[in-house]
C-alpha cells in the first residue's frame, strides 16, 4: 500500500507566467519545445498549464492582474497535500493572505499568499 503523504506536504512548485495570448503560448510549447498541453481554463482562456516530464509552467493572461480578473494573478503555484492544514498553518504564522481558501471550478482547493516582496503564490491541493 501507497504511503500516505502528510497533511501539509509540499510536493512542489510551479511558476507561471503572464503572457498576451495562453493559447498561443500553450502551442508554441507544444509545437516548438516538445511540451504537452494539459489543460486550458476560461472562456476566453485565461489559464493555461504545459509539461514535459517532471517540468511544469503555467501560464495566465498578463491583462489579468489578479484574481478577480479572470486569471490567477500569480507568480508561482505551490501544489501541497492539503491546502486547509497549509492555510490554517500559514495564518498562523502571519502569512499575508490576499485570497482565503477557495475550491475552484478547475478541480483546485487554492488561496493566495503575498510575500515580503510582493510576489504572489497559490497554494492549491487538486481535489478532483
Amino acid at each position: 500500500m501507497a504511503e500516505e503523504a502528510p497533511a501539509g506536504a509540499f510536493y512542489g512548485s510551479i511558476p507561471v507566467f503572464r503572457v498576451d495570448d495562453v493559447l498561443v503560448t500553450a502551442a508554441y510549447y507544444r509545437d516548438v519545445l516538445g511540451f504537452e498541453i494539459d489543460f486550458v481554463y476560461g472562456e476566453p482562456p485565461s489559464y493555461a498549464s504545459v509539461s514535459r516530464d517532471d517540468a511544469v509552467l503555467n501560464f495566465t493572461h498578463a491583462r489579468a492582474p489578479d484574481w478577480r480578473d479572470g486569471g490567477m494573478g500569480v507568480d508561482a503555484l505551490i501544489v501541497v497535500a492539503d491546502a486547509h492544514a497549509v492555510f490554517h498553518e500559514m495564518g498562523e504564522r502571519g502569512a499575508n493572505i490576499i485570497r482565503p481558501l477557495v475550491d475552484q471550478p478547475t478541480g483546485m482547493s487554492d488561496f493566495v499568499i503575498e510575500d515580503c516582496n510582493k510576489y504572489r503564490i497559490a497554494i492549491a491541493e487538486q481535489t478532483e
